[in-house]
C-alpha cells in the first residue's frame, strides 16, 4: 500500500492478495486492516473479488493422486496375463552399450564412482541406465533410470536367486532396488506388447 496521494491509499492487486493469503508481516497486515476499516468502496469490493476468485480456484484444484490409485489406473490399462494360445509379449534382448567394468574411465571419475558398476543398455528406441552398488557383505542397491516416453507405464523386475522384487519408474524414469541379495541378478523391463530380457547381472 502506497503512503501518498489520496489515489495511490487504495490497495494494488498484490498486497490485498498478501493479505489474503497471510503473506505479509503484522505491521503491513495492520496498516491494511485499519485501511478496510474505513469507508473505502474500491478497497472493499477489490478484496470482496480477489476474495471470491481465490476461493474458486481453491475448490477447483485436483487432489495429489495417491501411489495407490495411481496403480490401480495402471493396472486397468494393463493386459491381463496371457493365458494358453494367447500372445504373450514379444521377449527381447536388451543390448549392452556401456559398461563401467569393461570401459575404462578417468581417474577423476573412477574416484566419484568408487565400487559402483554403472551399465547402459538399448532397449528398442529406450534407453536404460543402471547402477549397482554393494550395500552390505550380503546385499546391494540397484538404482536405474529408464529414458522412455511414459516410463511410469513400463514395470522392472529383477529376480535373484528365486526371490522376485518389482517396482515401476517414477514420471521421471527413476527406479531403485534395496537390499537385493548378491549373487547373479536376473533383469526385465516390461512395457505393453514388450518384454526386454538383460543379461544377468553378476
Amino acid at each position: 500500500m502506497k503512503p501518498t496521494g489520496h489515489a495511490s491509499r487504495h490497495l494494488d492487486t498484490r498486497t490485498a492478495l498478501d493479505y489474503l493469503e497471510s503473506r505479509m508481516d503484522a505491521a503491513s497486515r495492520q496498516r491494511v486492516e485499519q485501511h478496510l476499516g474505513g469507508p473505502c468502496e474500491v478497497c472493499h469490493d477489490l478484496v470482496r473479488e480477489l476474495g471470491l476468485l481465490l476461493e474458486r480456484m481453491r475448490l477447483d484444484r485436483v487432489p495429489d493422486v495417491t501411489p495407490e490409485m495411481l496403480a490401480r489406473s495402471i493396472g486397468v490399462f494393463e493386459s491381463p496375463p496371457a493365458t494358453p494360445g494367447h500372445r504373450q509379449a514379444a521377449a527381447h534382448f536388451a543390448i549392452l552399450k556401456f559398461d563401467s567394468w569393461s570401459h575404462p574411465l578417468p581417474a577423476a571419475a573412477l574416484r566419484a564412482v568408487g565400487e559402483m558398476r554403472r551399465l547402459r543398455f538399448g532397449l528398442g528406441p529406450n534407453v536404460l541406465e543402471l547402477e549397482s552398488e554393494i550395500e552390505s557383505s550380503n546385499t546391494r542397491i540397484l538404482r536405474g533410470r529408464l529414458q522412455a516416453p511414459d516410463p511410469s507405464l513400463h514395470r522392472v523386475e529383477v529376480e535373484v536367486g528365486g526371490e522376485r522384487l518389482s517396482t515401476r519408474p517414477d514420471a521421471a524414469g527413476s527406479f531403485a532396488f534395496e537390499r537385493v541379495p548378491l549373487g547373479p541378478a536376473l533383469l526385465t523391463v516390461t512395457e505393453a506388447g514388450n518384454r526386454y530380457r538383460l543379461p544377468p547381472l553378476e
